[in-house]
């Protein structure tokens, strides 16, 4: 049985360095179940974020495997688009079309003709209509993290992919350097004022589904919004499911992420091209003490 509940008070306040004006369009939620949620996530998100860095270190850059990541989680969040009302899930941050207009461009305007999910994939389908069908407010749990992982750790892996492709403005020092906060465990423990992300501004093809036209900050926030509407009505039952659920998105994820191909393929390229290069270096200083 779903619970019903009543919208919380947005918290009116001036952050450091804003403007009234800019608090007026851009308020600040209360974050006090987002905390309470990360908190009880914190071990399995942690070795989620190993998993994917393990996996991408050196692939990021490579097509092949940008697009399988792509095809492996499309269906997650067509999943989620199709079986969640807009009170749950606003339609501005929906990402089906942009990740088939992505895939359309990698793959050819046919390629579903040829598609199948993943073994990894249909199993975590079969989960999320059993989650569907026991409540929609557990459902929820997934897209709360998926999309906060795609308007943080997607922008983050779109903007190195750009810079290691030359297709960000600027020093590719400086934009490094600001992809992560200094001190990361204090960012962790800190969400309101922690460092994000700066948000991709430019869409050159193929990077739509981590392209968002409005504010990232302003729909994190109507993220959140919907997650304290909710959340802090939830029963002690209902919450320890969702809770339960939210961890659950890690471990289906992570199985997801094991099934992408071409990541070895591309982590030995690259590695190989350290190598050429390295052992160019070693030859060319003997030669030049002989």
């Amino acid at each position: 049985m779903e619970t019903a509940s009543q919208p919380l008070p947005v918290e009116e306040k001036t952050s450091p360095g804003k403007t009234n004006t800019e608090d007026a369009k851009e308020p600040v939620v209360d974050m006090t179940f987002t905390r309470e949620l990360r908190q009880a996530t914190k071990d399995v998100h942690k070795l989620s974020d190993v998993l994917v860095n393990a996996k991408f270190a050196l692939a990021l850059s490579d097509d092949a495997v940008w697009y399988d990541g792509l095809l492996a989680f499309y269906e997650v969040y067509k999943y989620l688009e199709e079986n969640l009302p807009e009170n749950l899930l606003p339609k501005e941050l929906h990402r089906k079309e942009a990740f088939e207009q992505d895939l359309a461009y990698f793959l050819g305007k046919d390629w579903k003709e040829t598609y199948e999910p993943r073994e990894s994939v249909k199993k975590y389908l079969t989960h999320l209509e059993e989650v569907n069908s026991r409540n929609k407010l557990l459902l929820f749990a997934y897209a709360y993290q998926m999309y906060m992982a795609l308007m943080s750790g997607g922008q983050l892996l779109q903007r190195k992919r750009m810079i290691k492709r030359k297709l960000w403005i600027g020093r590719q020092e400086e934009e490094e350097e600001k992809l992560e906060p200094a001190n990361s465990n204090a960012a962790d423990d800190d969400l309101e004022h922690r460092p994000m992300p700066r948000q991709v501004t430019i869409c050159p093809e193929g990077c739509a589904a981590t392209f968002f036209p409005e504010k990232i900050s302003l729909l994190k926030n109507k993220l959140r919004q919907v997650l304290n509407d909710n959340f802090g009505a939830f029963d002690d039952e209902l919450r320890a499911e969702f809770i339960e659920e939210s961890r659950n998105v890690f471990i289906y994820n992570g199985d997801v992420v094991r099934s992408i191909k071409g990541v070895n393929r591309a982590n030995l390229r690259k590695l190989a091209i350290v190598l050429v290069f390295v052992m160019g270096v070693y030859f060319a200083l003997k030669l030049a003490k002989r």
